[in-house]
């Protein structure tokens, strides 16, 4: 029974990303889009509650999925926030953990024409170091002050990519960088079994497992405490928060 189970499931869940886009999402952001000033605050508002909705969705279709939030997460204001990376379900509960929201997306998603309406509607940053997409990533990285300052969170996966083994990656140092520029906290979150439910290079869900998805605050880093502290720093003291939290150091 696995198999179909799992194919039925992510059928359902495929269908409510195409039938939610086309149906509501778009027309939702187009029919509102003329009567606002401020297009990514509803962007980031549509996108918010489409994919909590998405999550609600998923804990009703599969009976063993439970999500952890640990206290504090939703109150996440005005920060950086960096997280470890497993999934492609990652990036997208994020956005539901964050009314207010921006992130930093693969310059090549803003060669396809509606994604780049889309990325750019919601001001989110293209990392690329040439082409047109540049000068939106320098645009959207200098306004990034004027985002904090309104209650806004950036998250970041300093890894890159998804781990493959569960292991953590090497952790680029841009988003500490932007924390240090901006004098923002930044907040280390640790993301648990998104990978279980979504494992990269399968496309069906695992969805007769008993499977507990968390996200967890590590700990903060403040560069206002310490203003001397550079994005290298932050990097560091990030890494270590990881590497004690998945036993590296501590032996856990």
């Amino acid at each position: 029974m696995k198999a179909p189970v799992d194919v039925i499931i992510t059928l359902l869940c495929w269908l409510y990303f195409l039938l939610g886009y086309i149906l509501i999402y778009i027309p939702v952001l187009l029919v509102l889009t003329p009567f606002t000033s401020n297009k990514e605050s509803l962007f980031e508002k549509i996108n918010h509650v489409f994919y909590r909705v998405f999550f609600i969705l998923l804990k009703n279709v599969i009976p063993g999925l439970t999500l952890y939030i640990t206290n504090g997460v939703y109150q996440i204001k005005s920060a950086v926030v960096v997280a470890n990376h497993r999934s492609y379900l990652d990036p997208i509960l994020m956005i539901s953990l964050f009314p207010k929201h921006k992130t930093i997306v693969k310059g090549i998603f803003f060669k396809i024409p509606i994604m780049r309406w889309v990325m750019k509607s919601g001001g989110y940053i293209p990392f690329t170091l040439s082409g047109d997409s540049k000068d939106l990533m320098i645009e959207g990285i200098q306004s990034m002050s004027d985002f904090f300052n309104k209650g806004g969170v950036l998250f970041v996966f300093p890894e890159g990519r998804r781990s493959r083994d569960g292991k953590l990656g090497n952790l680029q140092k841009g988003a500490f960088s932007i924390a240090s520029k901006c004098k923002v906290p930044v907040e280390v979150l640790y993301i648990n079994n998104t990978d279980r439910l979504f494992t990269p290079g399968r496309f069906f869900f695992n969805t007769c497992i008993k499977n507990c998805i968390s996200v967890e605050i590590l700990g903060r880093i403040n560069p206002e405490e310490n203003p001397h502290l550079q994005a290298r720093e932050m990097r560091n003291k990030a890494l270590k928060m990881y590497q004690e939290k998945m036993g590296i150091i501590s032996g856990c």
